[in-house]
């Protein structure tokens, strides 16, 4: 029964919240601490529900793609984050010698005018915390939970579709491009998560640039700040 309350949530409560919130265009002021709270308290009570869940039928982490000892497929994957992390490490180094001319700043910028990038340490410090909540949360929830359930019943191709989608809209709709952005990426972590078998790698991938982000925007917004 709560595997089916968390499906729905996941497929239909979330989204359908996010999209209307985003019609909806409300143009009140953000209270980040408080939008941080919410977040994570929603991710953490829909992983405790999962976690009494996976408890009281007694079944394997694996089976959430948290596999211990670590499968070949967990093991490519974190081949793939250490040649990313070696590729983006060598790019800014290249552009720090180089300098980093002022318009190349402008995607920072962006970043840093999102209603939920922290402008102070207190906030940096709670959105530090939610971004770890999402990236280890949604990962298992909608990559691992979802495929589990799903895979069985209406096939890997119609598994996918489902939770990638359902990722996306739970984003809510800021723009096209944000959405296109938001449903191209769920695909692929989906995917990569559907043909390694492995929640670990992707987990630091998304936990990473979440916290990347947040830094980043923090820093810019901060100088605008002073």
């Amino acid at each position: 029964m709560i595997d089916y309350v968390l499906a729905v949530c996941l497929i239909l409560l979330l989204p359908g919240r996010a999209l209307w919130k985003s019609l909806r265009k409300e143009q009140q002021p953000p209270n980040r601490p408080k939008a941080y709270l919410k977040t994570g308290s929603l991710i953490a009570g829909l992983l405790i529900l999962l976690g009494y869940d996976w408890w009281h039928h007694a079944r394997s982490l694996v089976a959430l793609g948290l596999d211990v000892p670590l499968s070949r497929g967990g093991a490519v994957g974190f081949v793939i984050v250490a040649i990313i992390l070696f590729a983006a490490t060598i790019f800014v180094l290249v552009r720090r010698l180089r300098g980093v001319p002022q318009q190349h700043l402008s995607g920072q910028a962006k970043v840093s005018a999102s209603e939920s990038i922290p402008r102070s340490r207190a906030e940096l410090a709670g959105f530090m915390v939610l971004a770890v909540l999402i990236g280890v949360g949604w990962e298992v929830l909608y990559r691992g939970f979802l495929l589990w359930l799903l895979v069985p019943h209406a096939g890997i191709v119609a598994a996918i579709c489902i939770a990638a989608f359902s990722y996306a809209a739970a984003h809510g709709y800021k723009s096209r491009k944000q959405f296109v952005a938001s449903i191209v990426s769920a695909f692929l972590f989906t995917i990569a998560f559907a043909l390694s078998g492995s929640l670990w790698w992707l987990m630091l991938i998304h936990t990473t640039l979440g916290l990347v982000g947040g830094i980043l925007g923090y820093k810019v917004a901060s100088r605008k700040l002073r």
